[in-house]
């Protein structure tokens, strides 16, 4: 349950009012004597006098007040006291008992006949006097009826009483030396208790208290509180911003039902634009005015999960904006008292700065104070029911708006909004790349110095905390907390824009320092490789692959993932310098002939753009050219030597198509010589005989005719027509004109 602070006055937070029950029902005696003549006067001892009592307080809300009727049975038994022959009796002429203050319209009667009662201010009650009809002597006794009525106080006034149509309460004492009390609360009125023990029932629709056999009077005590709700007032607010508010207010207190009415419909929207927080109630915020005493030292109580707020009488304008500020200020936000009434104090104040109602600030305190808590430690006490404790209850409330405010104004409004939705959001305070992940676990002290650091910037926070927040063991966490932020701010930086990994960030914001240390050397090494593949692309003029960088911004449980990123492209990078290398180096002729037909630069350019882009083949791509330029020479030597066979084999057929050539034109040559000689006059034998020749060689055979050229072949083949002996080759081919035939 979160409570309000206490009420501050003139700016500053004063000590708030807590009802002390000290209740006194002193039974006191007249003591009076009566003697015979010369007989001594005595007075009466004070417990000669025995007052047995039955109360009855009935609550009329019509009227505003309780009615008490008491009947008190008065009894003398102080003994007459017989010496030297002389008996001296001890006679009471009246008796006194102890009544509330707020009493008033008292009457005392016996037998039907007024008896004087008079009252007398004591510290804490009023002594009220009774003179009996006659004296009571011993074992006489005296039946008295008393009444008086017990007034509701106005709202905001000093009395605790109150009598309205919607609220009453009061206090109901015992009387007397013993006796018994009954209180009768109206029908409509839902009543409770608390305090000395007394029994529950109804008669006729009206609750009744009964406690009875009452012997410890001056410790006997009840207090009373009846509610009828549905005279309260039933004012509803709804605001642009969706708020929807209700206000339950006394009918008789006109006063508080205006000035709450007005400050929430100007305060909740300056108070949510000072949060950044979107308003958390997704129905109606019930708001009832309440007596002060029943908040057992508060102005104001938030009862979470209820969605209603109880709000003293007092009307305090820091503690409606305050406990309105709890609607987001509670355990689903935070977890810790001090932060959620910190925040609760600091904005409150901030609000009413902004609709001109401010001036609002903690009470001077210090963490040495004889009163001060450590925060962490400063748990609800229940109730306010001493000094000590009301010492220490507004110590924290000041230390708490104290710290609130010294952190505020470190990291300024709009930061801390973002604190705030961070947290309102279970948002992970280390954050990398994309939207921050959300993370379980309390919204604890620990989560908001974690998100007042990274979100908000902080540069005092954790001296704030080691000052005024955690103990001396929790200090030395923040010892461990600091060597590992340490380190992980170096990651960070060496990072640059390479945003850490939730594999280390978990862990840090679990508060699990071991762990993120080895997780931070881990990923300062696999940025070392990072590094160095970048450093090595950039002499080749190359830019690295995005999949090393994913890999390590996406690690959640491990890195591994990212290390197998890491090892491909380094073999591929370095594959692609050595090929780099292989493509630069200058060539020889045979490389040159053994790379002929191929493009080695345009084969390290495809390997080059497969690097950048991260395609899986980069480094068998790169392999390759180098492969290729490596394997030129043997390339080269066996075209070399293909070539100077083909040389050979061409210029040996060369030779022989020549010799060839040769022979044949000597034969054409020898067979036109032999046709020609065969053709002129005188060439023969008169008697016949043909002439002596040489042949040509025809060990080779004929000639081929197709390698006869058209002419030589035509000639050819006159010259072997006219060859003696084949008559019928002359007969065929020679024209009649030649054998004198007539045509």
């Amino acid at each position: 349950m979160a409570t309000g602070g206490p009420k501050p006055a003139g700016g500053s937070a004063a000590s708030s009012r807590h009802v002390r029950l000290v209740l006194v029902a002193a039974v006191l005696a007249l003591a009076g004597a009566l003697a015979p003549a010369r007989a001594p006067i005595a007075r009466a001892a004070s417990d000669g006098l025995q007052l047995t009592t039955a109360a009855t307080y009935t609550i009329a809300p019509s009227r505003h007040v309780v009615r008490v009727a008491l009947d008190i049975t008065a009894r003398n038994n102080k003994p007459n006291v017989t010496a030297g022959g002389i008996v001296t009796k001890y006679f009471y002429e009246g008796g006194r008992v102890a009544v509330q203050s707020e009493a008033t319209n008292i009457r005392a009667t016996s037998g039907g006949v007024r008896l004087t009662a008079t009252t007398k201010p004591a510290d804490g009650y009023d002594v009220l006097e009774i003179r009996f009809r006659s004296s009571l002597f011993f074992h006489d006794s005296a039946r008295i009826h008393v009444t008086f009525d017990l007034p509701g106080g106005a709202p905001r006034s000093k009395s605790d009483i109150r009598v309205g149509s919607a609220f009453a309460t009061f206090v109901a004492w015992a009387f007397g030396d013993s006796g018994s009390v009954r209180v009768v609360v109206p029908a409509g009125f839902e009543a409770e208790s608390r305090g000395s023990d007394a029994t529950k029932s109804k008669s006729g629709g009206a609750t009744v208290f009964r406690a009875a056999g009452i012997t410890d009077i001056g410790n006997w005590y009840l207090v009373v509180n009846a509610d009828r709700k549905s005279a309260l007032t039933n004012d509803r607010i709804d605001l642009s911003g969706g708020e929807h508010i209700v206000i339950h207010a006394w009918p008789e207190d006109g006063t508080w039902r205006k000035q709450v009415s007005e400050l929430l419909t100007s305060g909740l929207p300056e108070l949510e634009e000072q949060t950044g927080l979107h308003w958390p109630v997704t129905g109606d915020l019930s708001i009832f005015e309440v007596h002060t005493p029943l908040l057992e030292g508060y102005a104001g109580v938030f009862l979470q999960g209820q969605d209603k707020i109880e709000i003293s009488e007092d009307l305090d304008d820091l503690t409606i904006i305050h406990e309105a500020s709890h609607a987001w200020f509670n355990s689903d936000l935070f977890e810790g008292r001090w932060i959620n009434e910190g925040m609760a104090d600091t904005f409150a104040a901030k609000t009413l700065d902004g609709i001109g109602m401010g001036g609002w600030a903690p009470g001077r305190v210090s963490p040495t104070d004889k009163a001060a808590v450590r925060l962490v430690d400063w748990v609800h006490p229940g109730r306010i029911t001493d000094e000590t404790t009301d010492a220490r209850e507004q110590y924290g409330y000041d230390a708490s708006w104290t710290v609130m405010t010294t952190l505020l104004v470190d990291v300024g409004s709009l930061q801390m909004r973002h604190v705030l939705t961070a947290a309102q959001d279970h948002q992970i305070a280390y954050v990398g790349i994309g939207a921050p992940e959300t993370v379980g676990g309390p919204n604890d002290w620990r989560r908001l110095l974690d998100l007042l650091d990274e979100v908000g910037g902080s540069h005092v926070a954790d001296d704030v905390f080691r000052r005024w927040v955690v103990t001396d063991a929790q200090a030395e966490t923040l010892d461990a907390r600091a060597a590992a932020r340490s380190a992980y701010t170096a990651l960070v930086r060496a990072g640059a824009d390479w945003r850490a990994p939730f594999y280390v960030r978990g862990p840090m914001s679990d508060w699990d320092f071991p762990t993120a240390t080895t997780r931070i050397a881990e990923a300062n090494a696999l940025l070392a490789r990072r590094d160095a593949i970048a450093a090595t692309a950039a002499q080749l003029g190359v830019t690295p692959p995005a999949d090393l960088r994913t890999a390590y911004q996406a690690a959640g449980d491990s890195l591994d993932q990212a290390n197998q990123t890491a090892a491909s492209e380094e073999a591929a990078v370095r594959s692609l310098a050595i090929a780099t290398e292989a493509v630069a180096e200058p060539r020889a002729p045979l490389v040159n002939l053994g790379l002929l037909g191929t493009t080695p630069e345009t084969a390290l350019a495809d390997a080059r753009t497969a690097f950048s882009a991260g395609l899986a083949g980069a480094e068998a791509r790169a392999a390759a050219v180098t492969a290729l330029i490596d394997g030129a020479v043997d390339v080269g030597r066996g075209r070399l030597i293909a070539a100077i066979a083909i040389l050979v084999v061409a210029i040996v057929l060369l030779v022989i198509a020549i010799v060839l050539v040769r022979r044949r034109g000597n034969r054409r040559r020898e067979i036109a010589l032999a046709a020609a000689t065969a053709a002129a006059p005188g060439s023969a034998d008169p008697a016949g005989d043909p002439p002596y020749a040489t042949l040509a060689d025809q060990s080779s055979g004929p000639p081929d005719p197709a390698s006869i050229e058209p002419e030589a072949a035509s000639a050819a083949a006159g010259a072997a027509s006219a060859a003696p002996g084949d008559t019928t080759a002359s007969d065929a081919t020679e024209p009649p004109s030649a054998r004198g035939d007539a045509p």
